[in-house]
């Protein structure tokens, strides 16, 4: 597991949602919500037919369709919602994952600078140089090595 990964999260502990974030509704959580949406769905319909109710039990159905249909949009947006979701995880995944790999070669690429550096300036660094050791130097006239200053300037010691 790296450092930026937490259990909590990848597990959905700690959230009190029947599904963790991303996946769809199942078991128990998917029948209440399909079965609250089909228990709207017929009160209106049965609304729709039966219109010669009384004043009285008008307003009485009327407040039970708006506690139903509460609880029946939110199961919608359950469902729906999950699946949006779900899809939005997928993605933000793949751009971790990107950005990971991105992340992985910039590290590899630095490391592989400075040990690069360290290697320029242990090679051409002046006094480590012996009377039998040939200068690599790419301007002898100066004495002044423009990779070994670069190096230094770059990643000073």
């Amino acid at each position: 597991m790296s450092d930026t990964e937490n259990p909590a999260v990848d597990t959905g502990a700690g959230t009190t949602d029947a599904a963790a974030p991303g996946t769809p509704l199942v078991g128990v959580a998917l029948v209440v919500a399909v079965t609250v949406i089909v228990l709207w769905l017929g009160l209106l319909a049965w609304l729709a037919f039966h219109t010669d109710a009384s004043e009285v039990a008008w307003s009485r159905l009327l407040i039970v369709l708006g506690s139903v249909e509460a609880v029946a949009f939110a199961a919608i947006g359950a469902l729906f919602g999950t699946t949006v979701q779900r899809q939005r995880v997928a993605d933000l995944a793949a751009r971790t994952e990107a950005a990971e790999s991105r992340a992985q070669a910039n590290e590899t690429a630095a490391l592989n600078g400075h040990r690069l550096a360290a290697a320029v300036q242990a090679s051409r660094a002046p006094g480590g140089s012996g009377p039998d050791t040939e200068q690599l130097s790419a301007d002898r006239r100066t004495g002044q090595d423009p990779l070994l200053e670069l190096a230094n300037r770059l990643f000073p010691a």
